[in-house]
């Protein structure tokens, strides 16, 4: 595996440990782990593909193929799984068009930073337990290898700063990073709002777009 083919199945792994009950209501988050592996198994030959920042990396990684350098990929992964929280995966691949580096970054330096922004915000309320732990490491599976595996459990003891994950952000990947972060939690205590909060100002996201995302995936607002 690659850290490219890792980003899909943290995701997913956390969309399983966060219980996502809308998820489960809009077809089951098991038909939509099989629609992403399937996508993603004809990956391959795609990787050498450049473009659009996350979107474009997940563009070859699922085969999706969109305009602006691949958004339709990341709208295949952030735009369904928002819209199967009951929010608007259009509305957040609109934000996600409007979003891409000015200097395009290696892909699996990006990857990297979204796997690493996913595992952040889920450990900001405290560590990640054994369950969510268990429900990642399982889903991520047995083709992963022993770097990516490495690299994950790196994620997980690396100090809940979003100033630093901000500062390793390039530029472009801004609403993507604050969009992985919001997926990867449901934002309903004090200390996960405090967080997103911390990034998105870090980030430089406006309180308007903030919100935008947040309603992407149906969760609740940081600002009034």
């Amino acid at each position: 595996m690659s850290l490219m083919n890792m980003v899909t199945k943290v995701a997913i792994g956390f969309a399983v440990a966060k219980g996502m009950q809308k998820v489960q209501q809009s077809g089951g988050i098991g038909k939509m782990m099989d629609s992403l592996k399937g996508a993603a198994g004809g990956a391959g030959a795609s990787q050498a593909g450049s473009g659009g920042g996350l979107g474009g990396m997940l563009g070859n990684l699922t085969g999706g193929s969109g305009a602006a350098g691949g958004i339709g990929g990341i709208g295949g992964l952030l735009g369904g799984l928002a819209s199967a929280r009951g929010g608007s995966g259009g509305s957040l691949e609109d934000l996600l068009r409007q979003d891409n580096p000015v200097e395009e970054p290696a892909q699996e330096e990006t990857a990297g930073l979204m796997i690493r922004a996913m595992v952040m915000a889920a450990r900001c309320d405290g560590e990640i337990d054994d369950t969510e732990r268990e429900t990642l490491m399982a889903t991520i599976g047995e083709e992963a290898t022993d770097a990516d595996m490495a690299f994950v459990r790196d994620a997980m003891a690396e100090p809940v700063d979003a100033a630093a994950l901000a500062a390793s952000t390039p530029e472009g990947l801004e609403t993507q990073v604050y969009s992985m972060s919001v997926m990867a939690i449901e934002p309903d205590n004090r200390a996960e709002a405090k967080y997103l909060h911390e990034l998105a100002a870090a980030l430089g996201i406006g309180q308007a777009t903030a919100n935008e995302i947040h309603d992407s995936f149906g969760v609740q607002r940081l600002y009034n």
